[in-house]
């Protein structure tokens, strides 16, 4: 089987993973899935045929990233990997950002060093030892909020040192998004609208004058529809020239082929 549209994507049953990977289906990939719990209970966006058909098309595997040999035999003929696994906050934050969404999964405990970096580092350590991989896509973040925890970005920040540094050997693709919203997930779109104003008072009235040396400004940025980060993972994938860390400009141009309004 050719390795050219086939794609390993860690995190596919979560929020922003089948996204990613209805955007890999779309454009012609074969898409392999890695996740604790493998197939996932779909989203809103997706009942009936439509989501009968993404449970089908996907080969779901069950394990566990931080042990490989759940998985290493699935990325062979693969020819790129995606990390779309990643904690807004620690322990049972699940239990929050799921609020009216249709999952009853049971949230997990977890921690920024176990999820954010630990889990991508060993699968980019076997990917590197998989010959047909030749690209890796992270989902790191910007530093969007003042009040996290200062390692939910120091940990993938880690993790694309650690790309960055064997680029020679395996092409990296790192996007730091901000906030991500959708329709499946109806907590996240009053947060987004309220990143949105707080953007427009910033650029737009004499607030960012006066917070722009603060914590607060780091909040300044575009939320995100999750469909835009999912295109721009599979367009920077099928684009060698793509490489490196995306900002969010850089996403939404990828994604759209459209510059950022500011």
């Amino acid at each position: 089987m050719s390795a050219a549209k086939r794609v390993f994507v860690v995190g596919g049953s979560g929020f922003l993973g089948q996204a990613i990977c209805r955007s890999a289906i779309a454009r012609g990939w074969q898409v392999v899935s890695l996740s604790r719990h493998g197939a996932p209970t779909i989203d809103a966006s997706m009942r009936g045929s439509i989501g009968q058909h993404f449970l089908q098309t996907i080969e779901w595997v069950k394990g566990d990233a931080l042990k490989p040999d759940t998985y290493r035999a699935h990325l062979n003929g693969c020819s790129a990997v995606v990390h779309s696994v990643g904690a807004l906050m620690e322990n049972d934050y699940k239990r929050y950002v799921r609020l009216g969404s249709s999952s009853n999964t049971p949230a997990e405990r977890t921690t920024y060093e176990e999820t954010n970096r630990d889990t991508a580092l060993e699968v980019v350590r076997t990917a590197r030892e998989t010959e047909s991989v030749g690209a890796f896509a992270y989902i790191s973040a910007t530093d969007f909020t003042p009040f996290l925890d200062h390692r939910y970005i120091s940990t993938k920040r880690e993790v694309e040192a650690e790309l960055m540094a064997h680029m020679k050997e395996m092409r990296p693709v790192i996007l730091r998004p901000g906030f991500m919203y959708s329709g499946t997930r109806p907590v996240t779109l009053p947060l987004a609208a309220g990143f949105e104003i707080f953007r427009n008072l910033f650029k737009k009235t004499p607030v960012g004058c006066v917070l722009k040396d603060t914590p607060l400004a780091k909040a300044a940025h575009v939320a995100l529809r999750r469909e835009i980060v999912a295109n721009a993972v599979i367009n920077s994938l099928e684009d060698p020239n793509v490489s490196g860390v995306l900002s969010i400009d850089d996403i939404v141009r990828v994604s759209t082929g459209k510059q950022l309004e500011h």
